[in-house]
């Protein structure tokens, strides 16, 4: 049996005498217990104690029809959609009844995640909570596990811009992505996914490339941190999209009226400005944006004089 297999299989609770047997029942089902001991290699006394263990955990059935009790173990499918359903009634259960004992939001910090499981809980849960912007820089494995958590924050009004490295796009959010597969895939022996909340949270995380375990991953919850890291994030999603506009021959004005449009859309209030309030000037802030809004349309209507001379 693959080392591969007992691993995930420890990792599910099962001890090595029950991954052993679950194996061989899969190999050869309505098997008896002395069957089953004389293919898993393992004792008589071990074999059914670990078939009652298996039992109870929903990975077996049991056939006591005939003149002798044989096993038969569920594929790995239907005992996973089991342990869904049984995880599911366990969850409801437990936060009805630990409901009291919750305290409110975890308190600012810097926390090191361990687990694929904890990675990706948290940007669910980031996702899940943001009220406004969420940038997200993201591989295409990740992204696979995450697409349908982002297209349903964009869906309930979140505004996502994205940088992957495959061609392609995820429904209702802005995708900064190359023409062809990106070097970056070629050259990383491990797959990032990095993601920014509301100038409020950051979780940057390196995971390894079969998915089973965590290189390194930070949650930050820190509003100064968070912000920088949204500012360094915005600004390369920035440059990125500047390069694109440049080498697909757009004009400098178009170009300009592109960032701006971008900026407009994800450095708001809310996700930046908000969280900065007791260190900055927010009225200038307001200023400067109006004038700003007054050059752009001063801007654009030189450039729409320009095409009508030019029309004559």
């Amino acid at each position: 049996m693959k080392e591969s297999v007992v691993d995930h299989l420890s990792e599910l609770g099962f001890s090595g005498a029950e991954a052993a047997v679950y194996v061989a029942l899969l190999q050869e089902p309505k098997a008896t217990g002395y069957r089953i001991a004389r293919l898993a290699g393992k004792p008589v006394p071990n074999t059914y104690k670990a078939l009652d263990a298996l039992h109870k955990k929903g990975a077996i059935i049991v056939d006591e029809s005939g003149r002798g009790r044989t096993y038969t173990a569920l594929p790995v499918s239907e005992f996973f959609e089991g342990m869904k359903r049984r995880l599911d009634t366990m969850r409801g259960h437990l936060e009805e009844e630990l409901k009291g004992l919750t305290t409110g939001a975890v308190e600012g910090g810097i926390y090191q995640l361990t687990t694929p499981d904890q990675v990706y809980g948290r940007a669910k849960t980031m996702l899940r909570e943001a009220k406004g912007v969420a940038l997200v820089d993201i591989f295409p494995r990740p992204l696979a596990h995450l697409r349908g958590d982002l297209e349903a924050a964009a869906k309930r009004g979140l505004k996502i811009w994205m940088m992957v490295y495959e061609p392609g796009e995820v429904k209702g959010c802005e995708v900064i992505a190359p023409k062809k597969s990106s070097m970056q895939l070629a050259i990383w022996k491990a797959d990032w996914m990095n993601v920014v909340v509301d100038s409020k949270e950051a979780l940057y995380s390196l995971l390894k490339k079969d998915g089973a375990a965590v290189e390194r991953a930070v949650w930050i919850k820190d509003p100064y941190l968070a912000m920088q890291a949204f500012s360094g994030a915005f600004h390369e999603f920035a440059f990125d999209r500047a390069g694109q506009l440049i080498w697909s021959g757009k004009s400098k004005d178009e170009i300009a009226t592109e960032v701006r449009k971008f900026s407009r859309r994800y450095v708001t209030d809310d996700s930046f400005y908000e969280v900065m309030r007791p260190w900055l000037n927010i009225e200038k802030i307001r200023e400067l944006r109006r004038k700003a809004d007054r050059e752009d349309a001063a801007r654009q209507r030189r450039a729409g004089k320009g095409d009508g001379k030019e029309k004559k």
